[in-house]
């Protein structure tokens, strides 16, 4: 070995060795890395459809990125104003939403009287109404560091952006220049295996979006009929955080639900009980034919992946725990199972099956490997 190689190799390690101390003290940079890269195989084969119809590749990139960003602003600003101007309003007043939440404790108390046949009390309204003090100055108390941490995700939002256009750009070279790390023999396996982790992490992104949409257009299409207010802002909160499995709805719904309560008890009811009646449909009828079909995993790891990305990271962590376990799994089946099954060779003797090594197929070590191909979209 050459001092030229000794060098370049040295210089290898240790470039590796700084950028994984780098990424292990800044989990957060990897995150959001994680994020951009799940949501760029998610919207790759949009970007890929505008350019089979003559758009440039780097354009039709930045155009779904773009309408991307439009739809979230719009809709943000759609749902969000009434619900600010609300929280807003119990923080400038304290009283009246100490006042709200006393009327819907009173109202539950008259209902179970009037059920069990005898007085029932949720509660001292005098300690309630402290309670409530108490937390709006906490809120007060905290409300910079909020901004500030609000100020941290909108801005690692943009760089989630970026970073996923950047990605799709390079996405085809990035892909020729790894593959060209591996023998020759192996790079177009490589390629196969890093297209189908793509398309699987893609594809559960573009799942959750689809339920989460149909949950929030549901709950709203139901509130709305029922005129309560703020149903737009409601049903958001909850399509959202179905978006996050297990537990997504149950937060949601719980946060919609209260906010409905300060309006009035009939609506909190109404809240909840549009909520159950959604989730019935989504849980047996959308989710398993939508998701099903996403990551193929079981849902047993599914559940326990979002419990492990919760622990790790919270919620952040827990949206990405699925599409990193459909990747993982990807690649257990590729590098591990197949490769064994391959090695095995199926005789039925007397009624039972042995196992024997199957003869190695030998090939040419001098095959050329194509240039990655797009995957189908």
């Amino acid at each position: 070995m050459s001092t030229q190689q000794i060098f370049k190799g040295t210089l290898v390690i240790l470039t590796t060795l700084i950028a994984s101390v780098i990424l292990i003290t800044n989990v957060r940079i990897l995150i959001v890395l994680l994020i951009a890269i799940i949501i760029a195989s998610a919207l790759r084969p949009y970007a890929a459809a505008l350019h089979r119809i003559g758009i440039p590749n780097g354009l039709a990139i930045t155009l779904v990125y773009l309408l991307l960003g439009l739809g979230i602003a719009t809709l943000l600003v759609l749902v969000l104003p009434p619900i600010v101007r609300q929280l807003a309003n119990y923080m400038e007043n304290e009283w009246q939403l100490a006042t709200r939440i006393i009327v819907a404790q009173n109202w539950f108390e008259q209902q179970i009287s009037r059920l069990a046949n005898q007085d029932v009390q949720l509660g001292n309204s005098d300690e309630l109404r402290q309670a409530v003090y108490d937390l709006i100055a906490q809120v007060r108390i905290s409300a910079p560091s909020t901004l500030l941490v609000i100020g941290n995700t909108i801005g690692e939002a943009l760089l989630t952006f970026v970073m996923g256009v950047y990605w799709l750009t390079a996405r085809d070279n990035a892909l020729t220049f790894l593959a060209s790390l591996f023998p020759q023999h192996q790079q177009q396996r490589f390629v196969d295996i890093a297209v189908e982790v793509e398309t699987t992490m893609g594809s559960y992104v573009r799942g959750i979006v689809l339920v989460g949409s149909f949950v929030g257009l549901a709950n709203f299409v139901v509130l709305a009929l029922f005129r309560v207010s703020n149903a737009a802002t409601l049903a958001f909160i909850i399509g959202l955080t179905t978006m996050l499995p297990v537990v997504g709805g149950f937060i949601g719904a719980g946060t919609a639900t209260l906010l409905a309560l300060l309006v009035s008890p009939l609506q909190g009811l109404i809240v909840f009980g549009t909520f159950i009646a959604v989730q019935q449909v989504e849980m047996n009828v959308i989710t398993p034919r939508v998701m099903a079909h996403s990551v193929g995993i079981d849902p047993l790891l599914v559940i326990l992946a979002v419990f492990v990305g919760f622990a790790m990271y919270g919620p952040t962590g827990a949206l990405i725990a699925v599409p990193l376990a459909g990747a993982l799994a990807v690649l257990v089946q590729r590098l591990i199972v197949e490769p064994r099954v391959a090695q095995l060779r199926y005789e039925v003797h007397d009624g039972g099956i042995l196992l024997s090594p199957a003869p190695q197929s030998h090939k040419d070590s001098n095959q050329v490997v194509e240039t990655p191909a797009r995957s189908p979209t």
